[in-house]
């Protein structure tokens, strides 16, 4: 028996999207082509590290807030010189904040392209963004833009997402049904 106005959180077998059977053309292949060795360059670690000197992205603020979260006798002094010595040398892999993420080289890893067949595009209303956070909202997709996170699209499909307040800052969320 159905309750007017409950929402059901199935989907009904009339929306079920099958997937079709087909061949994947060549062109939609992965291929991989690292060439060389792309550890050749990659520094080796001492096993007696030197004291710690701000380097690269790795400053004595953030040195600091990696000791503040893990504090205690989580790792032994000399392990936790070694995982400093570790984080100077390859302070280049870590991103801080937003401005500092990146992505993958393309020439080790192409852009995926993904097959579609002819079909009718769908859309989906977002949900909508509370008046008071609506400005913080769009400073956070702009810095994610900005970052390379969200990238732009013009594309016939979207998907739900909407900002919402957790704790003290703001988070986008993204549906996945």
């Amino acid at each position: 028996m159905l309750i007017q106005g409950l929402e059901l959180d199935y989907k009904p077998v009339a929306h079920k999207v099958r997937p079709v059977e087909a061949e994947l053309p060549s062109c939609f292949r992965i291929v991989r082509s690292i060439q060389g060795d792309p550890l050749a360059d990659m520094p080796t670690l001492n096993p007696n590290p030197p004291d710690f000197t701000p380097t690269g992205r790795y400053t004595t603020e953030r040195r600091d807030q990696f000791d503040s979260v893990h504090k205690g006798d989580f790792l032994l002094p000399e392990e936790r010189k070694l995982m400093h010595h570790f984080m100077m040398q390859q302070s280049q892999g870590f991103a801080w904040d937003d401005t500092e993420r990146s992505h993958f080289r393309e020439d080790f890893f192409l852009p995926v392209d993904i097959p579609t067949i002819p079909h009718k595009p769908w859309t989906q209303r977002n949900i909508p963004i509370l008046p008071g956070i609506y400005d913080e909202v769009c400073r956070l997709i702009k810095t994610k833009i900005a970052a390379g996170v969200y990238e732009p699209s013009n594309s016939s499909y979207r998907s739900r997402w909407t900002g919402s307040l957790c704790g003290s800052s703001i988070a986008s969320s993204h549906s996945t049904r």
